[in-house]
């Protein structure tokens, strides 16, 4: 037993050297940033700009492998599928697409459930979801 114990632990310190390379802040332009009302603006910071932006809040547990590995790889992902830090480079096309994909994304599964067991806070309420909706919605109508 004390054998599998020092074994698992010399595995576990040896992971902590196997780095996912995904910084926090990544330098952006305030011009290609998203620009909405401030209300909307507020709940995508409290909500989905960790995953979804330039400009990330990693938690202290997002140092320690294998957990890193998870965190830094759904940031990685989510800048990669949509990045509000990059929102004015994507043309009228693919802002269209995104925006029309907000009000389902919000009512299923975003923010995802694994992070919400530790960010309470970034929990959509009703009227945060009716909000971006409503956002999501205006802005869409207007790129038609």
């Amino acid at each position: 037993m004390k054998k599998l114990t020092l074994l698992a632990l010399l595995i576990f310190i040896g992971i902590q050297f196997i780095p996912m390379d995904v910084p926090a802040e990544v330098p952006t332009k305030a011009d290609e940033e998203l620009q909405a009302p401030e209300n909307v603006q507020a709940i995508l910071k409290r909500s989905c700009f960790d995953c979804h932006s330039n400009h990330t809040k990693f938690p202290w547990y997002s140092n320690i492998a294998p957990i890193s590995w998870f965190t830094k790889l759904h940031v990685k992902e989510g800048r990669e599928h949509m990045n509000f830090s990059t929102w004015e480079k994507y043309d009228d096309e693919k802002k269209l697409k995104y925006l029309q994909k907000i009000p389902k994304a919000i009512k299923s599964k975003m923010p995802l459930p694994s992070y919400l067991l530790i960010h309470k806070e970034a929990k959509l309420s009703e009227a945060d979801k009716k909000a971006l909706t409503t956002w999501a919605n205006d802005m869409a109508f207007d790129l038609e």
